[in-house]
């Protein structure tokens, strides 16, 4: 039987964030917390498990917060059209392909904080221009796999101390 632990959103509780112990209940605490994702995840596993099942749209919500951007702006990292978020309830569950993409995002902030430290030092890092990506803001390429490692390549270049 697996240990149930209740994840606390990182808006909330961003204190709570950095005594998390692995990057599933950092993935989790973004989403806005166990409670909010529906289930806990502890493997690669619980991620297939969950891009499947699907994400409320609630966790959209949490994420623009998060990466301080409009919902209009989240719906275009995600390529589902605004009004089709605006129809949805906060419990309705997201496709395959946007659920994927959100999950990918919130591993990006959660490396991100890990990397720079704060939620608010990542949130300017992301909106700030950076030569290694042609002066372009890492915000703008959360919207493809593609993208979503480029920015992880490039905290990781962040972390080891490489100009980046």
């Amino acid at each position: 039987m697996k240990k149930q632990i209740n994840i606390k959103n990182i808006i909330n509780e961003p204190q709570a964030f950095y005594d998390l112990q692995n990057r599933y209940q950092r993935i989790t605490s973004v989403l806005g917390g166990s409670i909010a994702v529906g289930q806990s995840i502890n493997s690669d596993m619980d991620l297939i498990e969950i891009t499947r099942k699907g994400l409320p749209k609630s966790v959209i919500q949490t994420l623009s917060a998060i990466l301080s951007i409009s919902m209009e702006k989240m719906s275009q990292l995600l390529h589902v059209s605004h009004r089709t978020l605006q129809r949805k309830s906060d419990t309705d569950l997201l496709n395959v392909y946007p659920t994927e993409q959100i999950l990918e995002i919130a591993d990006v902030i959660s490396k991100g904080v890990e990397v720079l430290g704060s939620i608010d030092m990542f949130t300017k890092w992301l909106h700030t221009e950076i030569r290694h990506l042609d002066y372009k803001q890492p915000i703008d390429y959360l919207d493809t796999t593609f993208g979503v490692a480029l920015i992880k390549d490039t905290l990781g270049r962040i972390e080891h101390g490489v100009y980046s």
